[in-house]
């Protein structure tokens, strides 16, 4: 009988230990399933994340390629928009001012150097004398010529009948080394 006793503790002891075992476990899973219920909004944000990042990521295969294209794409711009000397700066500023019949009176020019490699910044001044609308037509016709003509500056002078003076700050680039 002793031993049936002994016995019938240690199970009581054991049975003890595994209903502790099974309120832990069965905590544990409440818990876990609380836990998971909350994760798939913030799991689903993170997973956006990584799918932007990854859409913003290029190879570096193809960044060498755009970059050699670049490359290739800055080399005809100067080529095209760039003349390579001071007189075909001033040909065109003739061509214009002849097409557009304006009078060119006076241009005078400064070149400068440049941060970028292989150009030359120059800035002409330039007064001329015209027909209002004609000023106006020579104006724009420099600003879609083929070569690259950015406008500073236009200052009025005198206007008589219709005619008007206009002093003009004209910058453009030149290929080539000083």
């Amino acid at each position: 009988m002793a031993n049936v006793r002994q016995l019938r503790s240690r199970l009581q002891i054991a049975m003890a230990i595994l209903v502790g075992i099974n309120v832990f476990a069965a905590g544990a899973l409440a818990y876990m399933l609380v836990r998971t219920s909350a994760l798939p909004g913030d799991f689903q944000q993170l997973r956006q994340q990584v799918q932007n990042r990854k859409g913003k990521v290029v190879p570096p295969e193809i960044v060498n390629e755009r970059v050699k294209q670049a490359r290739e794409e800055i080399g005809k711009f100067y080529e095209q928009r760039f003349p390579n000397s001071s007189a075909a700066v001033f040909e065109t500023l003739g061509k214009i001012a002849k097409e557009n019949r304006v009078k060119l009176n006076q241009a005078t020019y400064r070149v400068d150097e440049t941060d970028m490699p292989g150009l030359r910044q120059v800035v002409i001044s330039a007064n001329l004398d015209g027909d209002y609308v004609q000023t106006v037509k020579f104006i724009n016709a420099l600003e879609r010529d083929k070569n690259f003509f950015v406008i500073g500056r236009v200052a009025l002078g005198d206007q008589k009948s219709g005619q008007v003076r206009l002093t003009l700050q004209i910058e453009t680039f030149m290929r080539g080394q000083a």
